[in-house]
Parts: structure tokens; sequence; C-alpha cells
């Protein structure tokens, strides 16, 4: 079964798409396959003359021939199935293939294999050449083809990894067989060290001959030259082994900073990173899951977004917050409310369609709502033409002196919106406005089935009469004295007493404050 990695998102205007950079061009491929197969060819031909007796046998400059042949017919070999490989590649140019580097291992390992049955087939057809030392030949090409094949794999893993790292979208992976890295891992190590104490052994059992036909024979011999040849060899399987354990945890390594790096791009609050998924091992499940995770906290933050729309954001973070969700019931919290109705709309909507009257009250709100927010305030609800605003819920501030400050605003910005129907030939509109502060219940009201976040209280009623009074007042700003005995200074000195007022519902009157007369 395969296993597909397809990027989702599209290339932007003018770029190409983000897959052909996990593939090398084919003249880079080959020039470190062949640096890697010379290299070989060196190592090969003093491995054959130390553990293989025919091999030592024959003229250093005969055994290379012999070796430079097999090599090149096996490079060419290697060459048209990687091409082979690459025109499969082209044939998607939308897919990255995450088994493309068990291909490749497959092709780099076959090869040497091939190579060393040549070597094999060649000596046994023009020499003496005994079972044995074909068998060590055999194993000598299958211990440097697995280090070879390997290499070349890990190197386009990480291609593949960088490539998907680059794409922007996320991506959808097709499961093949699981292999846990561990799994991996262990069957590397198992199979350096059996191939390494394989080959020392054959070296050690052929220097014991060597040793015992120079001493049955009397003739002189060096111990220095077995210990130089033992950690020779061994020093080649060790650097081997080395190499790739590097590329090995060094691909790892890229994994776990890509991983890192999403999620430090989360806690920035960045919901668009994710994690590749660019293998089909425990690193796939925790980028399919980290990548689950990003998904999710981006959707709770638009659910958070738009929920805050229809409810302010202080409210709407509390209640996404809270560990049983949106209770009924509420808290007592003193703050300060705004009231604030359109005049002389009814006038407006006559002469506009429903469309221009809801583009015009969309107008008004936007210019209203950005107020209360600058001045600290909440928007608890609209009433038709009317709104109400809350100051004071976070608990910070001069909730009161906040409130006249956004009432001021407010007003000031009905020249904007009658400058614009004046243009349309339109009547202008006035509003009034109501301001009180006192102690209200804050939260859910309604059943579990429908629930809205609201404050109710007494003085709520008040901001609402107040609000209602300007109809009858010289001034389009009421403001109750527990409000005015709250803000500075400076702010009571464009304020003047209206004098006493009784408030629908209210027994006793009470004393309000407007917007000092003009002298």
């Amino acid at each position: 079964m395969q296993i597909y990695a397809t990027a989702k998102s599209l290339p932007t205007p003018g770029t190409q798409p983000a897959a052909p950079a996990s593939r090398p061009s084919l003249a880079r491929e080959a020039l470190k396959s062949s640096v890697f197969y010379l290299l070989c060819t060196g190592l090969l031909s003093v491995y054959g003359t130390e553990v293989c007796p025919f091999l030592e046998s024959l003229a250093p400059g005969q055994l290379v021939s012999i070796l430079a042949v097999a090599l090149t017919l096996g490079f060419a070999l290697r060459w048209l199935l990687i091409c082979r490989l690459r025109l499969q590649e082209a044939a998607r140019p939308e897919e990255v293939e995450l088994g493309r580097p068990w291909h490749y291992l497959r092709v780099d390992f076959c090869t040497w294999l091939a190579i060393g049955l040549l070597v094999t087939l060649w000596n046994a057809l023009n020499y003496d050449f005994p079972l044995g030392s074909g068998l060590k030949v055999v194993l000598a090409c299958a211990t440097l083809g697995m280090f070879t094949a390997t290499s070349l794999a890990l190197d386009v893993e990480r291609g593949i990894i960088h490539c998907l790292s680059a794409d922007t979208g996320m991506n959808v992976l097709k499961r093949g067989r699981f292999l846990s890295i561990s799994t991996k891992f262990l069957g590397f190590i198992a199979l350096c060290v059996g191939l390494i104490a394989v080959v020392l052994l054959l070296l050690i059992y052929k220097d014991f001959q060597f040793v015992i036909e120079r001493y049955a024979s009397g003739v002189p011999f060096k111990f220095i030259w077995i210990v130089q040849e033992i950690l020779f060899v061994f020093a080649t399987l060790l650097a081997g082994t080395l190499i790739v354990m590097r590329k090995y945890s060094r691909n790892l390594q890229l994994m776990f900073d890509l991983q890192l790096g999403a999620l430090g791009s989360v806690r920035e609050g960045d919901y668009n990173a994710f994690v590749p998924v660019v293998s089909n091992d425990e690193f796939s499940l925790i980028a399919e899951r980290t990548n689950e995770m990003i998904a999710g906290l981006k959707e709770r933050e638009r659910i958070k977004t738009i929920f805050g729309k229809y409810v302010n954001s202080t409210v709407a973070s509390q209640i996404l917050g809270q560990a049983g969700g949106a209770d009924l019931g509420g808290k007592e919290i003193e703050v300060a409310i705004l009231f604030t109705d359109l005049r002389n709309f009814t006038p407006l909507s006559e002469r506009c369609t429903p469309h221009q009257v809801v583009e015009i009250l969309n107008q008004y709100f936007s210019l209203v709502v950005q107020e209360i927010h600058r001045h600290g305030g909440e928007v608890d609800k609209f009433i038709g033409d009317a709104a109400m605003a809350i100051f004071g819920l976070g608990g910070k501030g001069n909730p009161c002196q906040e409130a006249l400050g956004a009432a001021l605003a407010i007003r000031r910005i009905l020249s904007v919106i009658n400058q614009d129907l004046a243009a349309r030939q339109l009547p202008g509109v006035d509003n009034g406005i109501g301001l009180h502060y006192g102690q209200v219940i804050a939260g859910n009201i309604g059943s579990p089935e429908r629930l809205e976040y609201t404050v109710i209280g007494d003085a709520v009623n008040v901001a609402a009469r107040l609000e209602q009074l300007t109809r009858s007042l010289p001034s389009p700003l009421a403001i109750s004295e527990e409000v005015y005995i709250r803000i500075g200074e400076e702010a009571r000195a464009g304020l003047g007493h209206l004098g006493e007022h009784t408030l629908k519902g209210k027994v006793a009157p009470l004393p309000v404050y407007g917007l000092a007369p003009v002298k």
C-alpha cells in the first residue's frame, strides 16, 4: 500500500508548487551517489584483500578493474531505476509520496547486491573462485549497500520533510504499514552489529589462518599487521554506522523542531501553523493529533470571535472559560449603565426602503459600538434603534467617567451621520442618552435551552427612564446623581443641575444632571 501526502493549499500566483522542492535535480543526485560508489570501490578493494585470500592473490590493478566494471554496471542499473521512479513522481506533481525514501533504499540496496553477484559470477567464470570467497564479496557489498542506501534514503526523507514543512496547508495521509521509530532504530542497530560481527569474525578467521601458516612454515611476520587490518575494517564499519545514525538523528531533530515550532506559533496565537505529516510512525500520529488540536483551537477562537459579536467580548471570554459552561444565574456587581435611543427616526424610516433603514442603523451603531469600546464599555444589547451598554464589568477604572466619555462621543458622531443623511437629502436624526450607576445582577437569564447574558436590576430601569426623560428636558443627556458624584471636577464643569424629576415607576423624585446650556 502506498503512502501519500497531498497538499491542499494552492500556490500563490507566480509561484510553483512546493512539492518539487523535495526532489533534488538528477545531476546533483547522480554526483552524490557517484561519490559514494567511488568511495565504496576503494573500501571494497581493501576489504577484499584483507578478508579473502583469493582476492588477495590478484594483482591490485586487476582487482580494482573487476570491481570498477561491476560498480559501473550497478550504477547504470541504479540510474535507470531512479529515472523510472522520477517519471512516476512526475506523473503526480501534486503529490508527495512518503514512501519515496523506502523506494530509493530498496533500489540502492538491490544494486549493491547485484554488484556483489556480478563480481562473484565474473570470478567464478574466469578464475577458480571459491564459494566462500564469493559469499564474502556478497556480504561486503551488502554491508556497504546498507550504509550507502540508508544514507541516501535519509537525504531523500529530509528533502520531503523540508518540502512539506514549507507547505502552507494541511496534508492528507493515506496510511500504509505502521512501523514504529523504536522498531526501525533497533532493527538498524541489530543489522549493523550483526554485519560488523560477521565481517570481523571472517577477518579474524582469515588472520588466524595466516598466522598458523606463517608459523608452520617458519616465515616471520609482525603481529601489528593483523591489528592494523582489524582496526581498519572496524573503523570503516563504525564510521558508516555513525554517519547513518547522525543523518537519522538529524531528521528526527528536524521533525522535533517543526513540532515545537508549530506549538510555539500556537502559543503566540497563530492558529494557521501546522505540523507536516512526513512518516508513518509515531511522528505521524503526534503530527496528526497536534494538527487536530490546532484545528480545534482555531475553531474555538472562531466561535469566540463570532460569539463576541452577539455578546460583549469580556462576557464571551468568561462564558467560554467556565468549566461547566453557561449556567443560569449571575453575580452582583456595581456598574454604570448607558441607554441611548435615536430621535426622529420614524420620519426617516418612512422615506427609506427597509434595506436603507438597516444600512443607516448599522452605520450609526458601528460608530456607537466603536466609541463604547474605546471608553472601556461593553454593548449589552440592541433594541430596535436603541442600545444599552455597561461600564465596569472588568472591575477596573472609573466606570462613571468612562460612561460619560462614551456618551459625549456618541453625541459627537451624530454630526457624521447627519452629514451623510443630508448628502442623501434625508432628514437628520437626534438621540437621547441616560446614565446611571448602581448594583445589578450580571449573568445568564432564560432557560437551559435558550440563554441571554445581561444585567438585571433597578439600576437598569433607572438608566432607561433617564433616557426617556430626555424627551422633556433641555438636555439630550440625563445623568443620575450617583454618576455625577463619581466623575471628576473637570467633567462636572460641563454639566448642570436640571432639577429633581419623578421617574416612571418611582415614588421619590431623583436629582438629574445634564449638559449645561451654552452661554
